[in-house]
Order: C-alpha cells, then structure tokens, then sequence
C-alpha cells in the first residue's frame, strides 16, 4: 500500500547476549533563554516526494531503514517457525532469523527494486557512498560469517543500486556483542555498541573492565578497521548513538560509575549509586578524545541518540526518570518521565536542553540532523502537546515525530496513533526530510494516513517519507 503523504506543513543490566536498554524519561521544565531561534534555512531539495507505505509481511518485524535520497532501503527480520515434529519426538530447534534487505521507490510502490536474504537478526542500517551498510546479530552463522558469542554482531555492506555483497566484518566477542548505532562517515561508517569479554572487530581488539563496556569504531569503505574505542568500567556502560558529520564524529550512550572515555572520568550525579547516567563526547577522525559532558538523575537514564546538525552542534535525545541534572540545571518530568533533547557547542558548552512529554510515562526514541533542526521521534501514553498540537494515545502507546529548532520550539508534529500500540523503530535523514520506519499491531494512522490492522499483530510496518521545512 503507498500513499501521498501531506504538504510540508532499562534497564541497563546485560543479561547474557542481550543488551536490553529501557527507555526511561527526563523531567519537564526547559533551560530557558539559553539560545536564540536559529536563523532560516534551505534544507535541500527531497528527492522523494512525501509518501507512507506499508510494507509489513506476516511473520516479520521492521528492524531498520536508510534513504540515499532516491532510493529508501529497510530491514525486515523474520524468525521461521521450526517443522512440526510428533509428540513422541524430541522438539525441533527453532529455526534461525532471517533478515530481508529491501529497497524500494516509493513512486512504484512497495514492490521492492531488489532484495537480499541474510541470516541473522537486522539493525540499523546507513547509506555510506555507494554502498548500503547494515548491521546485523545473532549466534552462530550470520550472513556466512561464524561469530563468537551469544550473540555476536557483523557489518554487511552491499551495493546500494542492485544489493551485490561488497564486503562483510564480525564484530564478535568472547561472551556476546551488540551494534546499536551506525552511521554514514564519508565512503565508511562509524558503529557503536556494547559487548563483554574480548571483542574483535578485523585487527582490533579490546576487552571490558566490567559486567559490560561500550565500543565506538570507524570502518573504512572497504570494510577495514580504522580506529576502535571501549567505553566502561566496572559496572554495565554502553554506546547507543553515533553521528558523523565532515571531520566531526559523535557519540553518546549510558555508563555507571567508575567509568572512563579514553582515560577521561565519566562524572556521575551519584558515585555511590549504580544508577545509569548518559553521556555525549566527540571524537576526531582518528578517534581520539576532543570533549565528554554527562548529565543524568537518581534513576537509570537512557540515551536514545546523537546528531550533528548543519551549524554543527552535537544534541542528543534521551530518557530519563522523574529529574535529570544537565550542565548545572535541574529539568523535573511533567509525569513519571519525559524525553530530553540537549545541545552542545564547540568545546562541549552546553547550549540548550528542553523536555517533551506529558502526565505520564513518555520518551524519545531516536534522532536525526533536519538542516539546523533536529527531528526526534518517540512514544507517549495519556496525552500529549507538541508544537500546537494536542494529541491523545488511542489503545496503548503512541508514536510521534518531531521538528524542534534550538530554542525548544516544534515546528512541526507528524502523530503515529491507532487502536493497537505504534512505535517508531527506525529514523533516517535525507536531503529536506526525513524517512521513519513505524510498526503497528492494529488499525493505525500514521500522519493523516489509515493503514489497515496487519494479519500478525507483531508484523505491521511502514515507512513515512516527510518533508521538514
């Protein structure tokens, strides 16, 4: 199904191979009077003209999605059911994921240009030169490489115009690895996750100080390993977002206390609590230190990513619990919890940090540059005002995405609402816009559009293709 979009207009404990982060809310008053609204701006011109298509298939759940302005590519993850077996019998192994890569022109539909099967579970997935790179997991064999531990990760590079296999790198551990993070860095990409033991990745190798630490590395084009980074201590630390912008690399994830960047302290609200704080830093191209900032509260924070936007500030979205301590200030949630979005200038200044949510449990979920803006996508429950508009979640939480400027103001709402849940599991930029990947269970409407209740509850999905201003 395609249809025209409108106008412009956790925990953080690491449970053996599974890194399950929460997503948590920031407390509701703003720093205000810290910037000024940025100036206009020519975000380029989309090449995809607005759309929403539905592409969920039975069995299958949206693992990520990437756009080179043209072309929108997603990641579609499938775990086949296991062959029946008598009752007599000894029960069947369950069958190994499968992911489909896709790619699709919205203008024909959601009938795919080309498509690509690999085993393994699908992540986030990036656009770097003439390449389309993804992330994958999972134990044992995963798109032919066999990794260590349970589970481990690996990069998939592929042709971007036909999806013929470039090359391909494990990015496995001892005990288990996760890729939660990638973006496009010139012709390679930048990834970041977590692990615990002895991670490899090519000719690199690190190990953790603790229960799990996170990993930052740069890839070149070619798949070879041009820096790797760990980020921990004692307790359980991870990498949740990373951005590249020109010779700028970002990163931000969540860390307990005792942890280090590259020899720096990571400073946290309470060294005596094993709470989780977040942190940002940038990088420089050869992955060395430039700058840290953490900020965080008395319960377990969250950090769902990191941009660079056109006048080069680095900003975060995150969640956080009731209060969150931010460059000095205090931000109180309007209900159990909030998502945060802040900003950081040259040197690591802290430049604005501003909440968004409602009376109840509310967070951000992911991130990207929309020119000077940002875009932000989420979730609420109860209600909710974004900009001028006023929304109410319909049978369980809701999705939306957001255009905010420096300020704090959002210029613009895009709701994902419906009988069932909606989330947003995915975002991407692309030249003037910016393209979601959304999973329903119900009868949904995404922006204005009615989608139809999926056959399998856990399989609806589409993708919204929208333009920012």
């Amino acid at each position: 199904m395609i249809a025209g979009g409108p106008a412009p207009g956790f925990t953080r404990r690491a449970a053996r191979g599974v890194v399950c982060c929460a997503v948590r809310a920031l407390g509701a008053a703003a720093l205000a009077g810290l910037a000024a609204c940025p100036s206009p701006r020519s975000p380029g011109a989309l090449a995809i003209s607005g759309a929403t298509v539905e592409i969920g298939r039975t069995g299958s759940s949206l693992a990520g999605v990437a756009s080179d302005g043209a072309t929108v590519f997603a990641a579609l993850t499938a775990q086949p059911a296991a062959p029946a077996a008598p009752a007599s019998a000894t029960p069947a192994a369950t069958a190994a994921p499968v992911t489909t890569l896709l790619a699709l022109r919205p203008a024909g539909g959601a009938a795919p240009v080309w498509r690509t099967d690999l085993s393994g579970y699908g992540g986030p997935l990036a656009v770097a030169g003439a390449r389309l790179v993804a992330a994958l997991g999972g134990t044992g064999g995963v798109a032919g490489l066999a990794l260590r531990g349970e589970p481990g990760a690996a990069v998939v590079a592929l042709d971007a115009a036909t999806g013929a296999p470039a090359w391909k790198l494990a990015v496995d551990s001892t005990e288990w690895s996760v890729i939660a993070a990638l973006a496009a860095a010139g012709d390679g990409v930048v990834i970041g996750g977590a692990f615990s033991g002895t991670l490899r990745i090519g000719d690199r190798v690190v190990s953790s100080a603790g229960e799990a630490d996170g990993f930052a590395a740069r890839l070149t084009a070619t798949g070879g390993v041009a820096w790797l980074v760990r980020v921990g201590g004692p307790g359980s630390d991870a990498v949740h977002g990373v951005a590249a912008s020109g010779d700028r690399i970002a990163i931000a994830g969540t860390f307990a206390p005792g942890a280090d960047l590259l020899g720096e302290p990571l400073v946290s609200l309470d060294e005596r609590s094993p709470r989780a704080d977040g942190f940002v830093a940038e990088l420089d191209p050869a992955g060395a230190r430039r700058w840290v900032q953490s900020f965080g509260g008395k319960a377990d924070d969250a950090v769902a990513g990191v941009a660079i936007d056109a006048a080069g500030r680095i900003a975060i979205a995150a969640i956080a619990v009731d209060t969150v301590h931010i460059g000095g200030s205090e931000l109180a949630a309007a209900g159990p919890a909030d998502g945060l979005v802040a900003w950081w200038g040259p040197g690591g200044t802290l430049l604005n940090a501003v909440l968004l949510g409602g009376p109840d449990f509310d967070g951000l979920r992911a991130i990207v540059p929309a020119g000077e803006r940002l875009v932000v996508a989420g979730f609420y429950s109860g209600s909710i005002r974004l900009g001028g508009r006023a929304l109410t979640a319909g049978g369980g939480d809701d999705g939306f995405l957001a255009e905010v400027d420096l300020s704090g103001s959002v210029a613009q709402a895009w709701p994902a609402g419906g009988e069932g849940r909606e989330e947003v599991t995915a975002l991407a930029a692309i030249p003037g816009g910016f393209v979601a990947g959304v999973a329903h269970t119900a009868r949904a409407v995404l922006d204005g559009i009615a989608l139809p209740a999926p056959a399998d509850p856990m399989s609806g999905a589409a993708i919204l293709i929208r333009p920012v201003r």
